[in-house]
């Protein structure tokens, strides 16, 4: 846990992960390594993209252990995405 929150500490490692996540819409899912954040290689990230009007304005999501509750986590975020979206879009 140290070592993730030092690796959020990194500006350069917080920017290359938000970046790698802004760019697909929709539901990404990184396990282990496939974060490219060496400190994260014990951890999963499953993100989702929100926005208005067709663009995106940001990513939400949830950092856990490899093995977390794929099948109840994934929902959870796009749904929570996707709320948002509507609040940014009615706003």
């Amino acid at each position: 846990m140290t070592d993730l929150f030092r690796a959020f500490e990194e500006k350069a490692t917080l920017v290359k992960l938000l970046d790698k996540l802004i760019e697909p819409k929709g539901v990404q899912i990184a396990i282990g390594s496939e974060s490219q954040v060496q400190e994260m290689e014990g951890c999963s990230l499953v993100t989702a993209t929100y926005g208005c009007a067709g663009n995106v304005w940001g990513a939400l999501g949830v950092i856990g252990p490899r093995r977390m509750n794929y099948s109840r986590v994934i929902p959870l975020v796009d749904y929570t995405a996707k709320l948002l979206s509507e609040v940014l879009e009615t706003t």
